[in-house]
């Protein structure tokens, strides 16, 4: 299964359930993440304040979603953007883990049972723990 993920860091650390926002650190920082696999697309922005994460089904393909990704990512967030990845495997989860560790990065993959996953730094429990008031 082709995977393609990419993963932006924030310079900031938020909290949408209390709608506030502080200066991230080297371990907690928020990200928006972009993922395609065979099975469908997705946008996923996390919160790491109180460790939420919201997840949008998009119309996307493995092929078309980088530049999606980089273009709705510097429109909507450019201004508080640290670093970026862009990381596509054939090898599957295991494939998406290995160029992960490659990269420096920690391995963890938060899967849902809908098809869709996303990174998170080791040793966190990103959930669902609000909703957004509207589709970005």
């Amino acid at each position: 299964m082709k995977i393609v993920l990419v993963v932006f860091f924030f310079t900031v650390q938020s909290s949408y359930l209390n709608n506030s926002e502080v200066e991230a650190t080297d371990d907690v920082f928020d990200t928006i993440q972009f993922l395609a696999t065979d099975d469908g697309a997705w946008r996923i922005k996390t919160y790491a304040t109180d460790q939420d994460v919201h997840v949008w089904s998009i119309g996307a393909s493995p092929e078309e979603i980088v530049d999606l990704a980089r273009q709705n990512t510097e429109k909507h967030y450019g201004d508080v953007l640290s670093e970026g990845y862009t990381i596509e495997t054939s090898d599957g989860i295991d494939g998406l883990r290995r160029e992960l560790r490659e990269r420096g990065l920690s391995d963890t993959l938060e899967i849902s049972k809908n098809g869709f996953m996303f990174w998170a730094p080791a040793g966190t429990d990103y959930r669902s723990r609000s909703a957004p008031r509207h589709e970005p």
